[in-house]
């Protein structure tokens, strides 16, 4: 009987989750942009900006007590104590994340939201630790979902994930056809509340299902080696990754606003379904590390990155194509007259999202962080410059410009060199 590979299990099933995910948000633009009205809908989409910020909560430890996990599963030794020890570091690591936003609050808020003080009247602050405190709890939950993914048991996390997110689609659907009043705060609380408590619950039911196992300081300070490279990591990526929605906040006018964040949600459920691969692969191809079996590596790698740039092409043609219905579904006043140039823009930034990540995800498999510090500031510098002078002229084409070359370059090229260089070094041992 054939059996099939437990990570493509995994993957299907994030699959499944991702395109739930990204449908509900592109769902729920239609009825919330219809609630908030464009200017409303524009200071929430930058709000979602934050989501990825907010992963920042957790300092590396859920990829630090992944990496562990699996290790120790490639070794068939225990690792609960890791988990305790983690799930401990993680509360006061969420308190201090979330005390820092709060204190600087008013000063984030009043540079982020600028264009929108007088539909926000003072209450920029508030808005921006409701937003702060919401995707905080998601970002903690999420540690719950790396511990399933070592286990490669991920299937798990990604039904509780889109269960969650389709709950919170649910509660936006009550508020519509019940025509009551919204802002922009309620609007994230219907939408993520249950993202958040729903993956909160797992990690309190996480926690103490292990009230008999009593970690010792030596699983604590095992932890924190780590974590500082995949904090610095996550950190220097986001200020690539979420670059654009600062610029977009400050260059571009509410409708442009809407407009790109429309369209990066259409092609960010493409991608997701990529994410949801390599998301599934990274205890795989840390197993086969430990294994030292290079062939099964190398081989997994080359067909995901063909398989993955294949799609996103394809996918970019079917929506070019079919702009006009998919937009039309999702705000019939959208002006759905979008350049093809930022069609093939997009093709190629996400294509090299696709090489890079890919690298990306081996190397933190490896634990081989230090190269990254190198050139993802790099990046950084270039990406946060080149958007901002071009978006002034271009607009959402100079924001995809500026994107596409702080990738293509540092990491397009620096990412594949040093993956190389460690598996050969690893190889020879």
């Amino acid at each position: 009987m054939l059996k099939i590979p437990t990570h493509l299990i995994t993957a299907a099933s994030s699959w499944l989750s991702k395109i739930i995910i990204a449908g509900v948000q592109l769902l729920s633009v239609k009825y919330l942009l219809e609630m908030l009205g464009e200017n409303n809908y524009a200071i929430f989409s930058l709000l979602t900006g934050l989501m990825i910020w907010c992963t920042l909560i957790d300092f590396g430890i859920g990829s630090s007590l992944q990496n562990f996990i699996s290790e120790l599963r490639a070794k068939n030794e225990d690792y609960n104590s890791y988990i305790k020890a983690a799930l401990r570091l993680l509360f006061v690591a969420a308190v201090a994340f979330i005390g820092i936003m709060v204190l600087l609050s008013k000063l984030i808020s009043e540079f982020y939201l600028a264009s929108f003080s007088e539909t926000l009247k003072g209450h920029e602050s508030f808005v921006f630790v409701s937003a702060i405190i919401v995707f905080g709890l998601v970002g903690v939950g999420a540690v719950g979902y790396k511990i399933l993914f070592a286990e490669l048991i991920g299937w798990k996390a990604n039904v509780i994930n889109g269960v969650s997110y389709l709950l919170g689609l649910i509660c936006v659907l009550v508020l519509y056809f019940l025509q009551i009043k919204i802002d922009v705060v309620l609007a994230l609380l219907a939408l993520y509340a249950p993202v958040a408590l729903l993956s909160m619950f797992y990690i309190v039911y996480r926690y103490f299902k292990l009230v008999a196992v009593m970690p010792g300081k030596q699983y604590y300070l095992d932890i924190l080696k780590r974590t500082y490279g995949f904090f610095i990591f996550t950190l220097l990526s986001i200020l690539v990754l979420q670059a654009d929605y600062i610029v977009i906040s400050q260059k571009l006018s509410p409708a442009d606003i809407v407009k790109y964040t429309i369209t990066m949600k259409i092609f960010g459920l493409v991608f997701f379904i990529y994410t949801a691969v390599l998301q599934a692969l990274w205890p795989i191809c840390a197993e086969y590390r430990i294994r030292k079996e290079w062939i099964k590596l190398k081989k997994t790698v080359a067909v995901n990155i063909a398989v993955g740039i294949v799609f996103i092409i394809v996918s970019t043609i079917v929506i070019y194509l079919c702009k006009k219905t998919i937009y039309g579904i999702l705000s019939p006043e959208l002006d759905t007259n979008i350049s093809i140039y930022i069609f093939i823009l997009l093709a190629v930034y996400f294509s090299t999202r696709v090489w890079c990540d890919t690298f990306a995800m081996l190397l933190q498999s490896m634990n081989s962080l230090k190269v990254l510090w190198f050139f993802v500031p790099c990046q950084a510098v270039i990406s946060g410059w080149a958007q901002w002078v071009l978006a002034g002229k271009y607009g959402i084409l100079g924001v995809l410009i500026g994107l596409t070359l702080s990738f293509l370059l540092t990491v397009f090229w620096g990412l594949p060199v040093t993956y190389f260089k460690v598996v050969n070094k690893e190889s020879v041992k």
